[in-house]
């Protein structure tokens, strides 16, 4: 049980923005594409069937979030889940299926 000083060191400002930036079908789709491989961008829009400014779009907002962290190489970013709390969350999602 959460005490109430427990409580006051929680930043549920920033906790409701990464639920908020998850609380997306095609985010979802798009951290449980890159929760184990970073994928580039090209990876992510062919997968998903969408296009490249969808894509940049939803990028933008879990990388603000700190959800999804950018690799360049020269020309190319890809993207990553490294967030092990936000993989944690996925994976109970992923689990739920896969009973």
């Amino acid at each position: 049980m959460l005490t109430l000083e427990a409580i006051n060191k929680i930043d549920f400002e920033k906790e409701a923005q990464v639920i908020k930036s998850l609380s997306n079908p095609l985010r979802l789709k798009m951290v449980s594409l890159l929760m184990n491989d970073e994928c580039c961008v090209t990876d992510i829009t062919n997968a998903l069937g969408i296009s490249q400014s969808t894509s940049s779009q939803h990028l933008a907002i879990l990388k603000s979030n700190g959800i999804v962290y950018p690799k360049r190489y020269g020309t190319k970013t890809c993207y990553i889940v490294e967030n092990e709390e936000v993989k944690q969350i996925i994976e109970i999602l992923i689990n739920k299926y896969n009973k």
